[in-house]
């Protein structure tokens, strides 16, 4: 494979600082937004993935379809789609003020109880802002960057990242920020494609979850570990296993590799042998929670 440094210091890997990666394989944009094609580089100094050519959020903006956040669904459907992680959430903490990072249009948030929890977000997209704000409230979603929103100190007692750190050019930045603005006692609960699972492993470039260019960074296991230590946090939970996303990013994968009747033959497969894998710890999706140390 290429090694390949690069000296320009914005090229620096934002999780390690280093510069020299190995050029791993080439995916498409599923979306075909615009037909590219992308580098997913490991880093030599962290083994965390990363997706190339860099670009800036302005760039990686138009790579967001307008139906990409969604339209607006039902209550019911809502708490049935969010039941996976309001259930992760009740095994971390019961109630408080939380903030949900790369929210969307607040489905999360809205699978809620109010009465236990005051609920914030922060989105970028300025259509899923607004469906946020129509059922949270004004000044309870933040239009815009986590860091740029400027919370006080020590603000929330559980900070969220449901499939949101991997779609930062700077996670590096997001996290010292959840540090300064979680409490002492808080948790911090992040949810990433996991790009050391076995999926990855299989289908490479082809991998449903890769989502380039809209995944920047590619966490395994370790880089998290090590990521979340350098940055004052520990795990202290931590699953590879999704009923909501593994199975269907499974067959999503293969449906894209393989012919029809093949697909149809092996689809019956995909549940029980996902439920194997993700459960030996190779699922194709990393869900922890931390504290602050």
């Amino acid at each position: 494979m290429e090694h390949t440094t690069k000296p320009d210091l914005s090229s620096a890997c934002d999780i390690c600082g280093g510069a020299e990666t190995e050029d791993l394989f080439v995916a498409s944009d599923r979306l075909a937004t615009g037909g590219r094609e992308f580098t997913i580089a490991k880093c030599l100094s962290c083994g965390v993935l990363r997706t190339f050519p860099e670009m800036s959020d302005s760039d990686l903006s138009e790579f967001y379809p307008d139906h990409y956040w969604g339209e607006e669904p039902s209550e019911d459907w809502i708490r049935k789609s969010q039941s996976e992680k309001t259930a992760f959430l009740a095994g971390c903490a019961s109630a408080g003020r939380i903030l949900d990072v790369g929210c969307g249009s607040g489905y999360f948030l809205r699978a809620l109880d109010e009465q236990k929890w005051d609920r914030f977000g922060v989105e970028i997209g300025l259509e899923a802002v607004s469906a946020g704000r129509m059922h949270l409230g004004e000044d309870h979603i933040v239009e815009g960057s986590l860091v740029g929103s400027a919370f006080d100190n020590e603000n929330f007692d559980v900070i969220t990242f449901w499939s949101a750190l991997e779609h930062m050019n700077h996670p590096s930045s997001a996290l010292a920020e959840v540090h300064r603005i979680l409490r002492s006692s808080g948790k911090l609960i992040l949810q990433v494609p996991n790009g050391g699972s076995y999926q990855a492993s299989w289908f490479k470039g082809s991998w449903f979850a890769l989502d380039a260019p809209r995944h920047r960074y590619h966490f395994s296991k370790p880089v998290l570990e090590r990521f979340l230590n350098d940055n004052g946090f520990a795990i202290e939970r931590i699953t590879f296993v999704s009923r909501e996303h593994n199975a269907h990013a499974l067959r999503q994968s293969l449906k894209s590799t393989l012919s029809r009747v093949p697909y149809l033959l092996i689809r019956p497969l995909t549940t029980p042998v996902d439920r194997l894998l993700s459960t030996l710890g190779r699922g194709a999706t990393i869900t922890l929670a931390a504290h602050k140390t």
